[in-house]
């Protein structure tokens, strides 16, 4: 006699091969859970899972109790966290020596909207971003710290470690823990969810979103190209589209610390009162962000030292060249994904001296990278993250050799891995037709001083889909919005209700604002700074009149010489 679990199974696989896309009516009215201990041992078969796995196993299942507010280093838990029921499991792999993809499902209790939304992670991965004390088991980029997260809402949330675990590097070996990292978890995860909230529910999601910032926001937009028919709809925030272009690009400027270019706090502020006197005003208000974004000149060269001048107020000529090496344009010397062979460069942001997540963090550090880097892991504390990753991604998953040094790595030797690895992750496929086509929506918010994943990466992406699929087009599905001075992670002007502007769009049919309202709230208390409207890229927030801290007072202006296209 088959057990119950055995015969949910059942019913779970011959769903799967009859399935239907998800309808596009919402509930008529919010639904209670059915199971949820019950869920405890569910056995999802591997043909439940639309891509290669070993099927998925929930490991748990438990009536969570309602998480009082809490702080942390970003705000992500100022708000109560409702009693939900949680579930932790894992898709197995196919090969016994690739890592399970762990993941973790939040699920409401009595009032489920009848929707999921999948989150992406964060860094190089390996944290189950959903799981308690997690950053998506509250609050989802780039939602304002005081707006009740989506499982208080009703959305049933869910992630995964993206296949493998935190501070591990054994992983990038093994060819099927690379292509889940790369895309594939996305996927396995998302398939493994939707049955267990059939068997929860007694019936699977009417829409689903996916939501990601940073390295999730690459996910999200890999979720758009590869994955389309799944999505209903695809918030995605500082995306770090151009993976391994944008990581061997900030190894250039850890070449150019190595090299004697390091900068302290005092040389960074130089720097950014350099920016501030150069940009400030051009937006019509001097407030010290860069509303006018993506037009301020790279004009460091001027604070290189004169004879006479004394250590400390003016920079070196190795730190111009650091400078400039973060700023300026770059040839690659390989081809990558979707024929791009440049970066961008991060362009003249502002706030560069901004704590805790700019120059000091991301891109400089406030010690210089070692050379050569010592074996192992290869991150280094205190250095910026950024360089971290870049070094990381060449070690590890380009030249698979675990004491290589990254210092004036030559990419032209690893071409063919480059390509290879660049296909996979890359998420700079400007061919969104599929996700339009079948009614999908995106949204991308990108800050404009975000100092770790760059403005300038996303607005080639945009101007390259509007070069493939045409204006009107891509008016149709895709919005991209720029919040003035805002940085990664939640920093200054950077939070917005993309998931009040989606819903709109999607369930109700309401074309996006032009400026939706970008804020600055607190991330210890969510007390009010700042307001600023988050325009709609190529457009900038031009002060009028009246106080200078509401978005009110802005009105976001047009141009037309602002062009990016992918290179």
């Amino acid at each position: 006699m088959k057990t119950p679990l055995a015969l949910l199974s059942a019913a779970l696989l011959l769903g799967a091969c009859g399935s239907a896309p998800a309808p596009r009516a919402g509930l008529a009215a919010p639904l209670a859970i059915t199971k949820c201990e019950a869920l405890a041992g569910l056995s999802i078969p591997a043909a439940a899972i639309a891509l290669p796995s070993g099927g998925a196993i929930v490991a748990s299942a438990e009536r969570a109790a309602e998480v009082a507010p809490y702080k942390d280093p970003e705000g992500e838990h100022l708000l109560p966290t409702p009693a939900r029921c949680l579930v932790l499991g894992r898709v197995l792999p196919v090969d016994p020596a690739a890592p399970p993809i762990q993941f973790a499902v939040n699920l409401p209790l009595t009032a489920w909207n009848g929707r999921a939304l999948q989150s992406g992670g964060g860094g190089l991965g390996g944290q189950v971003i959903t799981a308690p004390g997690n950053k998506a088991s509250g609050r989802f980029d780039p939602n304002p710290l005081d707006v009740p997260y989506p499982v208080a809402q009703g959305y049933v949330t869910f992630g995964s470690d993206q296949g493998h675990a935190r501070g591990d590097f054994r992983f990038t070996r093994n060819d099927e823990a690379m292509r889940n990292w790369a895309h594939e978890e996305i996927k396995k995860t998302h398939d493994a969810v939707l049955a267990i909230v059939e068997a929860a529910y007694g019936r699977r999601p009417t829409h689903v979103f996916f939501s990601g910032e940073s390295a999730g926001g690459r996910e999200a937009l890999r979720a758009a190209q590869m994955y389309p028919q799944d999505y209903d709809g695809v918030i995605a925030t500082s995306p770090v589209l151009s993976w391994y272009a944008v990581h061997m690009f900030d190894n250039h400027v850890r070449d150019r610390l190595v090299d004697g270019g390091m900068l302290d706090a005092r040389a960074i502020k130089l720097v950014a009162d350099r920016t501030r006197s150069s940009c400030d005003e051009a937006d019509g208000l001097r407030d010290g962000v860069v509303a006018r974004y993506l037009e301020c000149p790279n004009d460091v060269a001027a604070l290189q030292c004169m004879p006479g001048q004394a250590a400390g107020a003016c920079l070196t000529p190795a730190q111009v060249a650091a400078v400039s090496a973060l700023r300026e344009p770059r040839a690659l010397g390989v081809p990558f994904a979707h024929g791009i062979t440049r970066f961008p460069g991060f362009g003249v942001t502002g706030d560069e001296d901004g704590a805790p997540w700019q120059w000091s963090f991301y891109p400089i550090g406030t010690e210089a990278p070692s050379r050569p880097l010592p074996p192992g892991m290869g991150f280094e504390p205190r250095r910026g993250a950024i360089l971290n990753f870049g070094g990381f991604l060449i070690r590890h998953t380009i030249v698979q050799r675990d004491d290589f040094d990254p210092y004036a790595f030559d990419p032209r030797p690893h071409a063919a891995r480059i390509a290879q690895l660049s296909k996979m992750f890359d998420a700079t496929d400007p061919d969104l037709s599929r996700f339009a086509a079948r009614g999908g929506k995106l949204i991308v918010i990108h800050p404009s001083a975000d100092n770790a994943a760059p403005l300038t990466m996303t607005a080639e992406y945009y101007g390259s889909v509007v070069a493939t699929m045409g204006q009107a087009r891509t008016d149709d599905f895709m919005r991209l919005y720029v919040p003035p001075g805002g940085s990664h992670n939640a920093g200054n002007t950077s939070q917005v209700n993309a998931l009040a502007l989606l819903e709109a769009w999607l369930l109700r049919g309401a074309t996006p604002p032009d400026a939706p309202v970008a804020q600055d709230l607190d991330i210890a208390d969510m007390h009010f700074i700042r307001s600023m409207p988050a325009c709609r890229f190529p457009a900038w927030p031009r002060y009028v009149s009246g106080d200078p801290k509401q978005a009110a007072s802005f009105v976001c202006t047009a141009r037309d010489g602002l062009r990016y296209v992918q290179r």
